[in-house]
């Protein structure tokens, strides 16, 4: 940006307070969007407004392009319609970036463009810096993140992708609504952060001097809904977890949850697919899409994996034996010495629960190949804490996630409804805690206190819709389909 580009325009500004002019007007009636103008006959008379895009002298004529919110179009301002001081004024005062409104009526140009003749036009904002050029000014990522304003004037594409993410989630809402659910709203801080393996933002609470944590997840206060005595609730909102950033993951993201009294796992695997299927169908049209040169079908039926027969298969280890320890030491201390290390750092500590441990080996040797919608069921109680036994194998708990592109696009679960049980996994993971695990979960009295009120069967799900957004539209990195993703603060 020009720094002599900025004094003029402020120089333009500040002359034309001078003579009277308010380059900043309160109102403009615009009475049509610039593509419903588009759309109109020849001759029809027009009220419209929008950002300058394009600005070309012609002698006697001027040829613009405006933009709005639907569209871009041509406008044509000519010296004999408007007055030599009206036309002379707009080419002097009038830059790239300048909101105006205009009325006139609409024609075609010698060359068949679809315009609107301008007989009038209003100055309604005086824009002091210029726009960047599109190709140039707009290539650098960083800056398209930070500066998403920009972004969204240049790039149509962009605009598209956001208006089509309101619509994912009102079509989220709209199936939801349509199963009985009621939408709900739960604090975003907590006392005791929960319902995920995550390390938590924490933040100070003034008047009650206490610190308290961001959310992780929307899970706990939503259970204890289901205790209150709904039996259908759902949330979609913020939620903060203070790790890593990649092209798949932020620390500040939008999850939708939902609990649904006296079902389990298996009514998920049911409700979920045909919820996928037809939020999707109805926001984009088809089941079937590319991501990055991968060609991905949500058609019904997706595949389904057992989770202990497919690490079974890959790794070599039974986890439903009793004592697999022996077996997963021997295949992370040859494959992944990191994970080798970590485990018996556990073991030294007396903490016999390696469920950090198997999910890495599951992540990084298993889940990473699982391509086309997948449902994997039946996880091991270790990397399960909030997921009820399965009551026929004690090492598994009724659990599923949906997979795909080798990510998780949601989880599910019969939820752990046995306060004595759920008291001691939290105990577990606590034990995690103290060892150095800053992802494992707390102790939440006051929500084992809920259980032992009494909470009926209840099943649960949970899905970061910014994740799987970001393959149907297509982007590379969640970043760009998140408008204002968490930046390092300019120096």
């Amino acid at each position: 940006m020009s720094l002599d580009e900025r004094k003029i325009r402020l120089e333009k500004m500040q002359k034309m307070m001078a003579e009277g002019i308010n380059p900043y007007p309160s109102k403009f009636e615009k009475k049509q969007s610039l593509a419903a103008a588009k759309e109109s006959k020849l001759k029809v008379k027009i009220k419209t407004a929008g950002r300058l895009m394009t600005k070309r002298e012609m002698g006697k004529i001027c040829f613009c392009h405006l933009q709005d919110e639907t569209a871009k179009m041509q406008i044509v301002l000519q010296q004999d319609g408007l007055g030599d001081r009206e036309f002379k004024f707009f080419l002097k005062n009038i830059d790239m970036g300048d909101f105006i409104g205009v009325e006139g009526e609409i024609f075609k140009t010698k060359k068949g463009e679809i315009s609107i003749l301008v007989k009038k036009y209003t100055l309604l904002t005086k824009a002091i810096l210029p726009l960047p050029e599109k190709w140039h000014g707009l290539k650098d990522l960083e800056t398209r993140y930070r500066e998403r304003y920009l972004d969204l004037i240049m790039n149509a594409e962009t605009r598209e992708v956001f208006k089509k993410k309101a619509q994912f989630i009102k079509e989220i809402r709209n199936y939801m609504d349509g199963q009985g659910f009621i939408e709900v709203e739960t604090p975003v801080l907590e006392e005791v952060p929960g319902g995920a393996d995550a390390e938590p933002f924490i933040t100070h609470h003034k008047t009650l001097d206490v610190d308290f944590y961001l959310r992780i997840s929307l899970e706990l206060h939503l259970k204890r809904l289901i205790v209150g005595g709904y039996e259908k609730v759902y949330e979609i909102g913020r939620v903060f977890r203070n790790e890593g950033m990649s092209t798949q993951h932020l620390q500040e993201f939008t999850e939708m949850e939902f609990y649904w009294a006296y079902a389990n796992w298996q009514d998920l695997m049911v409700m979920l697919e045909d919820m996928y299927t037809k939020v999707i169908k109805n926001t984009f049209g088809t089941l079937k899409f590319d991501y990055q040169g991968t060609a991905i079908d949500f058609k019904k039926p997706w595949a389904k994996i057992n989770y202990i027969d497919i690490f079974k298969e890959k790794i070599g280890v039974d986890l439903d034996k009793d004592d697999y320890t022996k077996d997963l030491l021997a295949f992370v201390t040859k494959n992944d010495p990191e994970l080798a290390s970590e485990m018996k750092e556990l073991q030294k500590s007396g903490i016999t629960n390696f469920g950090r441990i198997i999910d890495g080996v599951y992540k990084r040797f298993i889940r990473k190949d699982i391509i086309q919608p997948t449902i994997l069921f039946n996880h091991p109680l270790a990397v399960s804490p909030l997921a009820k036994k399965d009551p026929e194998h004690p090492n598994r708990t009724e659990r599923l996630q949906i997979l795909v592109l080798g990510a998780e696009v949601g989880n599910a679960f019969s939820e752990l409804n046995d306060p004595i049980d759920q008291r001691q996994r939290f105990e577990t993971q606590m034990k995690l805690r103290e060892a150095g695990d800053k992802e494992a979960q707390m102790i939440d009295e006051d929500f084992i206190r809920a259980l032992e009120h009494g909470m009926p069967p209840t099943a649960g799900f949970g899905l970061g819709i910014d994740r799987l957004f970001m393959y149907l539209v297509n982007q590379p990195s969640i970043r760009d389909v998140v408008f204002f993703p968490t930046m390092r603060p300019e120096k």
